[in-house]
């Protein structure tokens, strides 16, 4: 047995996790679609022209929305706070939409323009992406305005700052200390900002906490796109081999025991079956990549996923399946412009 399997196991205890999520799956999916329908529906009917095209972003963005509720809900869980399903929905489909804009569509100014808008500015969309992202930005705004919103503002600006930096994970020579750099600002940050909608004014120490949080999700989620990511040509700790299984769930387990040692009267159970899931997955992931190098096929490009029928909402569906991309209209064939 390799060790890194056996780095999985011991945190097989986590599982015990697993009739929380499965509660999530039976209960709550179902508020999230609709509290979903009734704030981001709106925005992207709006912003996007074609009934085809809308029902594929929604898709998108539900399937998006669900996965992200269940890590927030365990997080609220975890840390004795209220869990709110309409911050929850908007944030993770502004995440969506916001890093489908940055590797699916080629605008060279992106940067500076998203620069302005998160400091404060004006933003003058150029495409129904960008429509649907400031649609959920002002949303967001408009949710937080009677709340110190700052430490979430500062999030995302700095990840932002983070997020710009990742574009030299294309193509080019990456150091192991830039991809870490990298990928705790992405993620931690990222996580601080999205996660810190439910509670906006933390404290120190669980900011920090949810950094770190939010530095496991990047992780755990480069684990299982590793086969994308080999593809795209986008260096990532996972594909650089910087990262291991092993270490990555000493990492879960750490957390674990800061999370009980910071929250003690918190239910730790969905956020970490939750965790052990993807640790579990993720480790697949790794096995195949690592088959794929030795047997030479990663010259082969991978099968396309087949594209998630957009009509289709049951819960099951929405969170264990791949939500999909949103990209240019010219690169969505299959969206129907009538309407």
């Amino acid at each position: 047995m390799s060790t890194e399997v056996v780095a999985v196991l011991r945190l097989a205890p986590l599982a015990l996790g697993w009739p929380s999520v499965y509660r999530f799956v039976r209960r709550d999916i179902g508020e999230i679609i609709e509290v979903f329908d009734r704030t981001v529906g709106p925005i992207i009917d709006a912003s996007v022209t074609g009934v085809g095209r809308r029902r594929q972003i929604s898709r998108v963005l539900l399937s998006t929305s669900v996965k992200v509720c269940l890590a927030m809900s365990g997080y609220a869980q975890a840390t004795g706070i209220a869990f709110r399903a309409d911050r929850a929905v908007l944030g993770s489909s502004f995440t969506r939409v916001y890093d489908d804009l940055f590797d699916n569509f080629r605008a060279p100014d992106l940067d500076e323009r998203l620069t302005v808008l998160f400091d404060g500015g004006s933003f003058q969309p150029r495409s129904d992406a960008e429509t649907m992202l400031l649609g959920l930005y002002r949303a967001i705004e408009a949710v937080l305005r009677r709340e110190d919103s700052a430490p979430v503002h500062a999030a995302l600006r700095r990840m932002h700052r983070f997020q710009i930096q990742s574009r030299r994970q294309r193509g080019s020579a990456v150091s192991g200390r830039t991809l870490r750099r990298i990928t705790r600002g992405k993620g931690g940050l990222g996580t601080a900002a999205l996660f810190g909608l439910l509670r906006p004014a933390l404290s120190p120490l669980d900011r920090r906490l949810l950094v770190e949080l939010g530095d496991v999700l990047q992780v755990l989620d480069d684990f299982h796109d590793v086969a994308l990511d080999r593809a795209a040509g986008v260096t990532t700790e996972v594909t650089s081999g910087s990262i291991t299984v092993i270490e990555t769930g000493r990492r879960i387990g750490d957390l674990y025991r800061e999370f009980h040692h910071r929250h003690p009267a918190g239910s730790r159970d969905r956020l970490f079956g939750m965790l052990f899931m993807m640790l579990a997955g993720g480790l697949v992931h790794q096995l195949i990549d690592r088959h794929r190098q030795r047997s030479g096929t990663l010259t082969r490009p991978c099968p396309p996923a087949a594209e998630p029928d957009p009509t289709d909402r049951r819960p099951y569906r929405l969170l264990f399946w791949p939500a999909g991309n949103i990209g240019p209209v010219a690169e969505n064939p299959h969206a129907d412009d009538s309407g």
